[in-house]
């Protein structure tokens, strides 16, 4: 015993083991909670940088307009604009050029001076920095340089960047509450999303379940909504039709070949149960040509069966070798000449191809035979290169054949309903092994209206001609 080795889907990684359903919701949810993260890093930061941009402005142009007092006036011109900024939460300090503090905002009365910068006159400097006095915060400090009546000093503002970062932590807040809720919210409405949407496939699988065989004409309900699952029913729907289409075909070629060969299959029992009620040996030998001429009717219907299974199967093979068309024509020429009274007319020009010899001499005998079954006086085959392509025509003066038939008269089985009777002979196959040898010749076969006053059938095959 061998060895069945483990199990083929348990070595799958998880991923593919989890359904369409899943792998959409996680997706979505992974997705969204990416852009979430993303999106509350980018907004927390520009949020921030405004904020801090807002706060620079506000100091700044505090700072200035101090420095503006003192500079057109003198240092005591400048205490009530130090002493208002205390209303906007704005700290002022105005530094002598020792480092000593010569004005300073009622909460910094006695404090140091909050940073050692000196910028020259007209140039503003700008920092963070934590401020002792009031429990360490984080300050937005300005200096700007200017020169008084009592000589240079600097200007220092500041002001808290506290309520910049409780607005930013606010903000953190909420996005980290209600991230979650939105990944929930993302990952349920795909959930139903697709789930909606699968269930119209689920519909479809259990349609499929329930036909058989005798039901092909069952279709699977198609969506309203022209998306991929309403093109998916579509095309199953399509290759129901195709089934169907087969499976009819299939009936008809069964029936059709059962009833070709139910014909000598009576004939030969018919001419057993004369020969046995018959004390004659006579009949024997009656019943024995009878029988030839059945059995090889027989073995002739079977082989045209068999070769056009094969081209059903895509299993009739053609050899490659180069064929001089235009002799196959002229045996045909000669053998409906020695066999019947026609009057058969060539016109060939010589003609080499690639190709299988053997079909294109079988194709060229059943149109030949098809003609001749036929015509009344005349038969005529003409054999031509035109526009790239071999054309092969052979005409006849017989009773031609429709317009609304000669689409069908290449398929399997069609014999025209005057064409029916046993002295017309063939089982309806010879033209439908034409279409297959032609097709597999890279060609085609047409039926037209024939000068002689029949039918014309051409055969235009692929030139691949080695001149």
């Amino acid at each position: 015993m061998s060895d069945t080795g483990p199990d083929q889907g348990s070595t799958r990684p998880w991923t593919d083991r989890i359904g369409v359903r899943w792998r959409s919701t996680a997706a979505a949810v992974l997705v969204v909670a990416v852009a979430l993260l993303l999106g509350g890093l980018a907004f927390g930061l520009v949020l921030r940088h405004s904020l801090v941009s807002n706060v620079d402005a506000s100091v700044s142009q505090r700072a200035k307009d101090i420095a503006a007092q003192i500079g057109s006036d003198d240092i005591d011109a400048a205490i009530p604009t130090i002493d208002a900024s205390a209303g906007d939460g704005t700290l002022v300090q105005v530094v002598d050029a020792s480092g000593a503090v010569v004005l300073s905002s009622p909460s910094l009365d006695g404090e140091a001076a909050i940073t050692s910068a000196a910028p020259a006159e007209g140039v503003m400097g700008r920092q963070d920095l934590n401020i002792s006095a009031n429990d360490s915060e984080t300050y937005r400090v300005v200096s700007v340089g200017v020169s008084s009546n009592t000589g240079p000093v600097v200007v220092i503002a500041a002001q808290s960047l506290s309520d910049v970062t409780a607005t930013n932590r606010t903000v953190a807040t909420l996005l980290a509450v209600g991230s979650p809720l939105l990944l929930l919210a993302v990952g349920l409405a795909t959930w139903f999303a697709v789930g909606r949407s699968l269930a119209a496939v689920d519909r479809m699988r259990l349609q499929v379940e329930t036909i058989e065989a005798t039901d092909l004409h069952q279709r699977v309900p198609v969506p309203r909504a022209e998306d991929e699952v309403a093109r998916l029913a579509s095309t199953m729907n399509e290759m129901l039709d195709r089934l169907e289409d087969s499976a009819a075909v299939q009936r008809r070629f069964i029936a059709d070949a059962s009833h070709e060969l139910r014909s000598p299959l009576a004939s030969l029992r018919a001419s057993l149960d004369v020969a046995d009620r018959s004390a004659d040996r006579g009949a024997w030998t009656d019943a024995h040509l009878v029988m030839n001429d059945e059995v090889d009717r027989m073995t002739a219907l079977v082989a045209q069966l068999l070769l056009l299974a094969k081209a059903d199967e895509d299993a009739l093979n053609f050899r490659c070798i180069e064929v001089d068309l235009d002799d196959l024509v002229a045996t045909e020429v000669r053998r409906l000449r020695s066999q019947t009274s026609l009057a058969v007319q060539a016109d060939v020009v010589p003609c080499r191809m690639l190709g299988d010899p053997d079909r294109l001499a079988e194709a060229l005998r059943n149109l030949t035979d098809n003609a001749a079954r036929f015509a009344l006086t005349h038969v005529q085959i003409a054999l031509a290169r035109h526009d790239g392509a071999v054309v092969l025509s052979v005409e006849d003066d017989g009773p031609g054949i429709p317009v609304v038939d000669r689409g069908r008269v290449t398929e399997r089985f069609v014999r025209l309903e005057e064409h029916r009777s046993r002295t017309h002979g063939g089982a309806g196959l010879g033209l439908a092994i034409v279409a297959e040898i032609a097709r597999g010749h890279g060609g085609t076969v047409t039926v037209e209206s024939s000068r002689l006053g029949g039918a014309r059938l051409v055969v235009t095959l692929a030139d691949n001609a080695q001149n």
